[in-house]
């Protein structure tokens, strides 16, 4: 019965998948239309001594417009509750006050920087010993004993100055593509850090004054540092606004990606 169970999960995920995908697409067109009412305007003369008329009036193709305006609650598709939450929190006063400030963003910033330069370089520091690549003669358990609970500060001080920063623009954030990539390489690592401390280094005893580590803790070691190089540069791009939702057109995939729905072209 279990074995059933497991096999039925693909098609699960994969029937999941599909519902997802219908309703992001008529989520789409319902914002298309929208759009297309959207662009076309009646515009209404006041200049003295002149009749009232009405012409109709386009916006020009390259006026940047706000995609956020164009996504009224109710047709966001599958993220409508996550985009509803960071609009509101973009327009709380907390996070206008905390994005303006001219100060307060930049100091948390820097605090955000330096707490990354002393949780990476710590990390990196543990993960090369344990591919064997410096301090081999030291052991593994004094190495974590040592630099664990400094990385664990540098760690704790980045989470909080990150979520603050993020705090201070959620709306754009939630909808750079780097920042999507950064959580879920951020995930991974978290992942593999639980893995290696529940698996293999719990027999640490084991093999502490070996040459070299197991096989284990090496691609531990490896992957943490993939990881955290890939984690930074996305975390640096985030600035960049290259794919962002007000610079169409874009590519298919990524206004599918970023959860952004272009303005329909004109005719």
């Amino acid at each position: 019965m279990q074995g059933r169970r497991i096999s039925l999960l693909p098609l699960l995920l994969v029937a999941l998948f599909f519902l997802l995908k219908a309703h992001t697409a008529a989520w789409a067109k319902s914002a298309q239309a929208s759009a297309n009412l959207a662009l076309q305007v009646h515009l209404i003369s006041s200049a003295p001594g002149a009749q009232k008329w009405e012409r109709l009036a386009t916006f020009p193709r390259a006026e940047r417009l706000d995609l956020a305006s164009l996504q009224t609650p109710g047709n966001e598709g599958s993220g409508s509750s996550l985009f509803n939450f960071f609009s509101r929190m973009a327009d709380s006063s907390w996070s206008v006050g905390l994005h303006e400030s001219r100060y307060a963003y930049d100091l948390i910033e820097s605090v955000h920087v330096w707490a990354l330069c002393l949780f990476f370089g710590l990390a990196v520091m543990f993960d090369l010993r344990l591919l064997n690549w410096t301090m081999r003669t030291v052991p593994v358990s004094e190495v974590a004993r040592r630099l664990l609970p400094w990385t664990v500060v540098g760690f704790v001080l980045m989470v909080i100055s990150g979520a603050l920063l993020f705090s201070a623009i959620p709306l754009r954030s939630y909808q750079n593509i780097f920042f999507r990539t950064k959580m879920i390489l951020l995930l991974l690592a978290g992942l593999n850090v639980w893995i290696f401390h529940s698996g293999v280094y719990r027999g640490v005893a084991t093999w502490d004054l070996n040459t070299a580590p197991p096989r284990a803790a090496r691609v531990a070691g490896a992957l943490s540092i993939v990881l955290w190089v890939c984690i930074v540069l996305s975390g640096r791009m985030i600035a960049y606004n290259w794919f962002d939702c007000d610079r169409q057109p874009q590519r298919p995939i990524i206004n599918y990606l970023t959860s952004c729905v272009p303005p329909a072209p004109e005719h």
